[in-house]
Formats: C-alpha cells, sequence, structure tokens
C-alpha cells in the first residue's frame, strides 16, 4: 500500500479535456443570410487603430445533454486564461442554462490598439448534465471544461483619427497608444500649471464623429489633471483637425497620478506629471480632514491637488446643517526656511473661514498650521469659490439643495456582514413624509483584494443589479421596492466594503458602509468518490481573499490508518483561476484526482485542507 497513491492532477475550476458539446456559427443579425459555421480559423477585417469590427457569433448546444455557459472569451493561446486585450466580447448572457439545440448570441469586437497583426483564441467554459450531478451547488457538481472553438487573427492599420500635442515650438508630435512611457507634463510648481494642446487630425477624406474623450484613474484621490474638450466639435472634417487641453496643476510634491491615462475612444495614453519646489511655498505641505457629523466621508484625510476642486458635503437647503472642512497646512522639518502664507483667504458666497492664525502668518520648518472652512447657505444651488495660501490656489465647490422628505437612515437586518450571506435592507424615516416620492437605491462594492475590480455576484436579489427604484408614501417612515420593506441583497464571495446610496429628488444623498471582512476557505460542498482506478475529490467553496494557496489531502484505510499524506502547493492555479477573466468572484470548484495502483476499495476516507492568508480550513470526507 505504500504506492497507493501515485499522482495527482489539479485543475481549478475545470475537470478531465472532453469533446465540445458546443458547435459556433457566424449570425447575420438581419436575417438576410443563414448562420455558417464559424471555422477553426477566422480573419477579421483589416481595422484602423482606435476602432472595431465586429461578428455576431451563435453558439448551439449540439449534445443530447443539457449544459451550463458559463462564459466566452478570447485568450492569448489556445490554452490560456489571460485575455488578448485587442478582442472583446460584449452581449453574452453568462451563466445560462442550454438545453439540447438550445443556443445563445454574443458579440466578439477586434478592437487594435496599435498597428500590426495580433492573434486570439475564442475560448467557451461550461459544465455538462450527466446523470444526477448539479450545475451550481450540491454535493455532485457537474464535470466543467473550456473549449476552444476558433483561431482569430486581425491586423491594425493607421487609425483614422490620429492624436498629436503641440510643443512649445516646433511642429506636432504623434501619440502612440498604450505606450510604456507615459506622457510626461514634467516638473510643475505645485503653486503653477502646465497646460499641453492636443489634436485630433481626421486623415480620411470624409468627415467622423468625434470620439468620447475623458481622464480616467484608479486612485482614490483627487485628480492633478484637469480636461477642457468645450473647444472640440461634435464631429470632425476630413482631413481637419480639433483641439482640446489638458492642464496639469500639482498641489502636491513627487509624481502625481501615475495611474491617469488619457482615454481617446478605446485608445489609452498614459500621463504623469511631477509636483516640484520652485519657491518656499511649493514646499508646504496642504491636508484637509471632512469633520462633518454624520457625513459619509467623516474622518477621511485628504491631500488636495489645485485642479480638482476641493468638494464640500452637499445640504438640504433651509436646514440647520454645514459641511466643515478642517485644513492643516505644514512646512516640512526639513526646511531651511520659515514660509509666509500670507494672504490667507476664502472667497465665494457660502464659504467661510474660520481658526486661521493672525495675518501676517509666517510657518517655521517643522510647524505647522490649522484652520476650518465652512460650506453653509440657505439658498438652493451650485457655489464656487476659491481658497488663496499665499500663492497656492485651490477651487472650492458646494451644492446645496431643496428636500421635501425627513432625514433617513440605512438599517440591515444582519451585522457584521459575511461573504456568501442574504440580508435585508430597509430604509427608515425619522417622520412621517408629508408627500410621496420616488428614489433611487444604488449599491456600490470596493474589494479589499489587490487588482481585484469588483464581485458580479454583488446584487440586490430582486433584479440581480445594484439600483432599484424605490417607493415612499405619504405618511410613511419606512420606503419600499414594490411594496416590500426588506430589500433583499447578496454579498458575493470577496473581502471589501459594500456602500449603500439613497437619493431622492432634491435631496442630499445619504450613503452608509458596511464591511465585508476576510476569512479563511469556506467549503460549500465536498465529495469524495472511488472510480477505480482513480479516487477522485471534488470541492466547491470560496475564498473571499482570493488567496489559496496550500492544499493537502491525507488518506486513510477502512480502519482509519493513514495511508498517505498529499501535499500541493497549488496557489499558481488559484492565481490564474481568481485573476483571469473571472466572473465568479472568489468562487471556485476543484477536483483531485489520484490515480491507484491497487485495490481502490481499502482506501476508506481522506482528510482535506485548503490554506489561505487568514489560515487553513479542513473538513474530512468518506469515499462512496
Amino acid at each position: 500500500m505504500k504506492r497507493l497513491l501515485c499522482a495527482l492532477w489539479l485543475g481549478a475550476g475545470l475537470l478531465q479535456a472532453q469533446t465540445s458539446p458546443l458547435t459556433f456559427y457566424i449570425h447575420d443579425t438581419s436575417g438576410a443570410t443563414p448562420d455558417t459555421p464559424l471555422s477553426s480559423s477566422y480573419a477579421f477585417a483589416n481595422t484602423p487603430a482606435g476602432s472595431s469590427t465586429s461578428i455576431v457569433i451563435r453558439a448551439v448546444n449540439s449534445s443530447a445533454n443539457t449544459i451550463y455557459w458559463v462564459n466566452a472569451f478570447v485568450a492569448e493561446s489556445a490554452s490560456s486564461f489571460v485575455v488578448n486585450s485587442n478582442f472583446s466580447i460584449t452581449g453574452q448572457f453568462v451563466n445560462t442554462p442550454l438545453a439540447p439545440s438550445g443556443s445563445l448570441l454574443f458579440t466578439i469586437n477586434f478592437a487594435p490598439t496599435t498597428r500590426g497583426s495580433t492573434t486570439g483564441y475564442l475560448r467557451a467554459t461550461y459544465q455538462i448534465q450527466q446523470g444526477s450531478c448539479s450545475f451550481t451547488s450540491g454535493t455532485n457538481p457537474c464535470p466543467s471544461s473550456t473549449a476552444t472553438a476558433s483561431t482569430l487573427t486581425g491586423a491594425g492599420t493607421d487609425p483614422q483619427l490620429v492624436l498629436s500635442y503641440q510643443p512649445a515650438s516646433g511642429s506636432p508630435v504623434i501619440l502612440q497608444p498604450s505606450s510604456s512611457t507615459p506622457f510626461d507634463f514634467g516638473d510643475v510648481s505645485t503653486s503653477s500649471s502646465a497646460i499641453v494642446t492636443f489634436i485630433l487630425a481626421n486623415r480620411t477624406s470624409g468627415a467622423l464623429p468625434t470620439l468620447t474623450i475623458k481622464l480616467q484613474t484608479t486612485q482614490f484621490f483627487a485628480s492633478a489633471f484637469r480636461l477642457d474638450t468645450s473647444a472640440l466639435p461634435s464631429s470632425i472634417a476630413g482631413n481637419s483637425s480639433a483641439t482640446f487641453t489638458v492642464t496639469f496643476a500639482p498641489g502636491q510634491l513627487g509624481v502625481t497620478d501615475p495611474s491617469t491615462a488619457l482615454i481617446v475612444g478605446a485608445l489609452t495614453y498614459p500621463l504623469k506629471g511631477t509636483g516640484i519646489v520652485v519657491a518656499d511655498i511649493d514646499a508646504l505641505d496642504i491636508s484637509y480632514t471632512d469633520v462633518t457629523p454624520g457625513s459619509p466621508s467623516f474622518g477621511k484625510i485628504t491631500r488636495p491637488q489645485a485642479a480638482t476642486a476641493i468638494q464640500f458635503d452637499q445640504l438640504v437647503a433651509g436646514g440647520a446643517t454645514s459641511s466643515v472642512l478642517s485644513f492643516e497646512v505644514a512646512n516640512p522639518a526639513s526646511s531651511y526656511n520659515a514660509v509666509a502664507v500670507s494672504p490667507l483667504r476664502v472667497s465665494g458666497a457660502g464659504f467661510g473661514i474660520s481658526g486661521a492664525p493672525t495675518e501676517p502668518i509666517s510657518i517655521a520648518p517643522g510647524k505647522s498650521i490649522k484652520f476650518t472652512l465652512t460650506f453653509a447657505t440657505a439658498a438652493s444651488g451650485t457655489y464656487t469659490g476659491s481658497l488663496s495660501i499665499g500663492t497656492r490656489q485651490f477651487v472650492l465647490q458646494g451644492l446645496t439643495v431643496i428636500s421635501p422628505f425627513p432625514s433617513f437612515s440605512l438599517q440591515l437586518s444582519a451585522q457584521p456582514l459575511t461573504s456568501q450571506q442574504q440580508a435585508n435592507l430597509s430604509i427608515q424615516f425619522s417622520a412621517p413624509a408629508a408627500i410621496a416620492g420616488i428614489g433611487t437605491l444604488t449599491m456600490k462594492f470596493t474589494p479589499s483584494v489587490a487588482n481585484v475590480a469588483d464581485d458580479p455576484a454583488i446584487a440586490f436579489l430582486a433584479t440581480n443589479g445594484r439600483q432599484l427604484s424605490i417607493d415612499l408614501a405619504a405618511g410613511s417612515q419606512t420606503a419600499t421596492y414594490k411594496g416590500q420593506s426588506a430589500i433583499g441583497f447578496q454579498t458575493g464571495t470577496t473581502a471589501g466594503t459594500l456602500t449603500f446610496t439613497m437619493e431622492f429628488v432634491n435631496t442630499a444623498p445619504y450613503s452608509q458602509s458596511f464591511t465585508i471582512s476576510p476569512a479563511t476557505v469556506h467549503i460549500t460542498s465536498a465529495t469524495a468518490v472511488r472510480q477505480n482506478p482513480n479516487l477522485v475529490v471534488t470541492i466547491n467553496g470560496y475564498d473571499n481573499t482570493y488567496s489559496t494557496g496550500q492544499l493537502s489531502f491525507t488518506f486513510y484505510d477502512l480502519t482509519g490508518k493513514v495511508i498517505a499524506p498529499i501535499t500541493v502547493n497549488a496557489a499558481t492555479s488559484f492565481q490564474q483561476y481568481f485573476f483571469t477573466n473571472n466572473t465568479a468572484g472568489g468562487a471556485f470548484a476543484l477536483q483531485a484526482s489520484f490515480p491507484v495502483q491497487g485495490d481502490v476499495t481499502q482506501v476508506g476516507s481522506v482528510a482535506i485542507g485548503l490554506t489561505n492568508s487568514l489560515g487553513p480550513t479542513n473538513t474530512t470526507q468518506t469515499f462512496q
């Protein structure tokens, strides 16, 4: 029995390969031509960089069994789960059962970002019904596989709309999208700014619609960049151009917003700039804290940038509240000189300053001053002001709205929240509403797992979405969704922060956040089956930290004696599963197969261990 367990095959969410039950067709949505089989290789038409070419695919279940369509994606290779960024799939219904001969449609988009040829591989993940297995849960999960349907090729050609910038002298310089070297605004004083004019040129003979242009950043702080597209027309005539500007106005020292990018249509142009010291005042470290009681951002510390307005909390006209920010201006201990910060002024209706030192103001090295800014006004509307700290300038913004409703709060049926949980949210008002109203309840999820953008399983139960229209009846103190005061939602399988925001027309929005804490791996089901000559262990569960690494399997004979312990470092497999085209959050299905030399009926049970960054989780299963 020493060599009873001699090999291990492991796949996170995948089982051994089998013939695909899916057949793929190119579909004409107009109905003018019949579907044609998608060949093993398909070539997209040459496509200008920044534009896209698409085909619609019909996937048909050509087997005699029901299958569970998980999703389709275009990968870097025929065995990869890494998505090729030049292709995307839209319009597909994921996690959908397909009966025999059933089908679904989706669109493959070829959108090259640069010139040159590229190759992608259309792959589809699915489960297939066999016997009494279950698609989504239970102790007998259906076998899963990923099939490669076709090799896709395409070539990016010169873009129709070309982006360039105008330097201080000389001719415009064409920019390359997705460059590893960001466009650099250079070194700019924190008391100054740099403006760059960008040119969008139409190199065709006919007019083209102007592309959508925006700034994008993944950082959660004020941006040092400001975009102005007010001079852009809705379309650009043939062989002509239009301009827009981006301003870099840092409020802090160092490389600013390293993740910021200029997005022009489907193309990305990374940006960067560096705030530097030119005069002594540039070295001052300026920050503020929201100290407004009840504010969703209460206690949050922000280091403002000159390009982005300092935003006060929204107020309700006629209320007794105000929005208050506490500022600190520090002269670093490394400075050689005291810094004069006069004048220290606030301008603009609705904005006020208090607690500031008497002028003239000078801050010695290693010292700081503090003061408070307040936004308070009775009339509804948008307000703009400015804060001057010597030559350092910041824009102030505030908004006051009219509210016909009493104050309200959000209450949960269960706290603290955990992963894979269903709970109810209720909206309670402090007094009966004088009039009826309709509002919008939204849910936002911020993962605490690095490099994870979202968890699609987090949603309201009623719609499987994250936004609901909420009703408030006159005389009621509880809002409802379709007559129900308990609004159900599910928490998914990723650690992070869940924020609910309730908004009524002309009413300040109210937000409240709840934490879904990291936890050890949770096993929802596990089975151990003898499939001569193999022992097959199947585990379904979730890891809301996405950090599962070490697996252990300890086998026992029928008398309870240990046969063999096996440990596996599965960190790479789990990382690929969790971070490549994942639509299931932290949920996973794992099957380990152990070839046996000997009598499989002599193996009685297996102790299974899974370890993530929070520690181990164990379960023991008897072989069936």
